[in-house]
């Protein structure tokens, strides 16, 4: 069996470093960047990150598995819980991530906490499973929880979706994810030295297996064949596989030439909304100590973090890498003082936050709409599936499909279901 990739984002190099590391013979096409979104950039000795490259609970996580099945080395730096703030009422409290913030917390009060714990309790035992009909935010209505409690279901998946509406997530994702995120001891990690850490790791696993990466390559055609698939550059080269991953998105798949069954299959999807954000990265110097290195503001659907508490590599010495990121209202994207309002949002912020922050900058990056997930969950979207019915042939991966977690997690999820079917 032989085995094209088309995409070297996480998914991709995923997909390629399983087989590869198995003896299968293996063809990877990238027409950009190792890494797809998930890329570090090096800006006057600041590294920033497309993302904050954290992994939401890495004890219960695919990735686990996946580095110890591949041999990847990577050093990981786990959040502070102690340090993580919620803007409330004008000053900061701490962050319910774990027995000890609850406890402390502000945003929710005494006998509200019982009730939380309690509807931590019944996701934990899959007691709450949600209706695949129902909204989180029908579903809190339905079932009349107390208006704090819900505000702060609401803001979990808020930060962890990433998104500005999560009460529109559907209720048994909702409930499928916390059921597992629930029962983890590391709520929040980061790889370290950033993204490029594991995009290394996995390229030098496919490498050292005798697979083939081919950069710069922008895959144009895919056709059917007797014996499998030809695939075609936009220079006319032509490689001959048996099997096809495609590990680029549905938009992406439909700008080439394939299949009729392929076109077909992903063209419902190509039309889904995407998950977006606003990235502002700095970085300062010197160094703003500060009790904290996560704040969230609800009132903005904004947090800051400071990188450079959890990894010193990612600025000069006495140097700092502070990353903002605002979840984005799709329905407010296309007005024209929106994204200013957000970037404002964020400085003010800082303002409060993180004093001088403005006299401190060396370098700075700003993303106004950065795409995290291709496909936001909300009622009436779903993932692509990562096969074909009666096309054993072709498959699916990326954070667009079916898989477990949320974000990158869905990208290595997707990538071992194809492997484990296909092997």
């Amino acid at each position: 069996m032989t085995i094209g990739i088309i995409g070297g984002g996480l998914s991709g190099l995923t997909a390629a470093a399983l087989f590869a590391k198995q003896g299968t013979p293996v063809t990877l096409w990238d027409a950009g960047l190792l890494g797809g979104r998930a890329t570090s950039q090096t800006v006057k000795g600041f590294t920033f990150n497309y993302g904050a490259h954290a992994i939401y609970g890495r004890d219960q996580s695919i990735l686990r598995k996946l580095t110890k099945q591949l041999g990847i080395e990577v050093t990981w730096l786990d959040f502070s819980a102690s340090r993580a703030k919620y803007e409330f009422s004008g000053h900061l409290t701490a962050v319910p991530a774990n027995a000890w913030g609850l406890l402390k917390t502000e945003v929710i009060e005494g006998t509200n906490k019982v009730r939380f714990t309690w509807e931590i309790i019944k996701t934990i035992l899959r007691v709450e499973r949600g209706d695949p009909q129902q909204s989180i935010g029908q579903w809190l209505k339905t079932e009349r929880v107390d208006e704090q409690v819900a505000q702060l279901m609401l803001d979990l998946a808020s930060t962890n979706f990433f998104t500005a509406e999560p009460e529109k997530i559907p209720s048994d994702v909702y409930f499928e994810y916390y059921q597992k995120l629930f029962r983890t001891r590391k709520p929040v990690s980061y790889i370290e030295g950033g993204w490029q850490g594991l995009v290394q790791e996995l390229e030098r696993i496919i490498l050292e297996n005798r697979g083939e990466i081919l950069k710069k390559t922008k895959i144009t055609a895919v056709e059917s064949t007797t014996t499998g698939f030809l695939v075609r550059d936009r220079k006319k080269q032509e490689w001959n596989v048996e099997r096809i991953i495609f590990a680029v998105p549905p938009r992406e798949i439909l700008k080439m030439a394939t299949p009729t069954a392929i076109q077909r299959f992903v063209t419902p999807y190509a039309s889904h909304e995407p998950v977006e954000v606003f990235v502002y990265d700095l970085g300062l110097h010197p160094y703003i100590q500060t009790p904290y290195s996560y704040i969230y503001d609800r009132s903005h659907r904004a947090f800051i973090t400071d990188l450079s508490h959890y990894d010193a590599s990612l600025a000069p010495k006495d140097g700092q890498v502070l990353q903002a990121i605002a979840y984005l209202e799709h329905d407010r994207l296309e007005e024209p003082d929106y994204i200013g309002h957000v970037r404002t949002g964020i400085e003010q912020m800082l303002d409060v936050h993180f004093a001088d922050w403005r006299q401190r900058i060396v370098a700075e990056r700003t993303i106004k709409r950065a795409v995290v997930q291709e496909i936001k969950w909300k009622m009436g979207q779903a993932p692509l599936a990562t096969h074909i019915p009666d096309h054993a042939g072709v498959a699916f991966v990326g954070d667009w499909c079916e898989g477990t977690g949320q974000l990158s997690e869905l990208a290595f999820s997707s990538a071992v279901s194809v492997f484990n079917r296909w092997t």
